[in-house]
């Protein structure tokens, strides 16, 4: 059987590309779907592959099972694995994390590892370093109790004014 060969591309915009192995430099693309994806200088639509590593890349979204992320942002992150260094991300979603250098609106991960890392909204289940968050999970908890018990409270203060008229 053949081995496919490495699909590389630098200086293009692209609508999709597929294969094995995609390497692209300085190049914009809508849908990537790979066994192995490279992208370095690049801003990318959609990915999804096995393997995924980006430096100073942007994406929407990023699925793999393994992802590393060097000076890259990214609107939303999922896979089994990722390694990221210097990296900003709306949402990150992962089994096993390490970070350093980073910020994440919403981080979930299994298994955490951090550096310099700061959050809006974390949910770890085991954390070794320190991860800066504004919100973990017991306190978005407490802060959507207080939320539903105020809006309860202005709703039923609506009702009985409403009656009175």
């Amino acid at each position: 059987m053949a081995e496919s060969q490495p699909v590389e591309m630098s200086g293009q915009t692209i609508e999709q590309v597929q294969g094995d192995i995609v390497r692209l430099q300085q190049c914009g693309v809508q849908r990537l779907d790979a066994g192995q994806a490279q992208l370095v200088q690049s801003i990318a639509g959609r990915v999804e592959a096995e393997w995924v590593e980006t430096q100073q890349t942007a994406a929407q979204i990023i699925e793999a099972d393994t992802v590393r992320l060097r000076g890259s942002l990214a609107l939303g992150v999922r896979a089994e694995t990722i390694a990221a260094e210097q990296v900003g991300a709306l949402a990150i979603r992962a089994e096993q994390a390490t970070l350093a250098d980073s910020n994440a609106g919403i981080l979930i991960g299994e298994n955490v590892q951090a550096g310099n890392v700061r959050t809006f909204l974390f949910v770890g289940r085991q954390v070794d370093g320190q991860v800066n968050t504004t919100f973990d999970s017991r306190s978005a908890a407490l802060l959507g109790l207080a939320v539903g018990a105020a809006l309860g409270v202005l709703s039923l203060i609506g009702g009985l004014l409403g009656r009175r008229r």
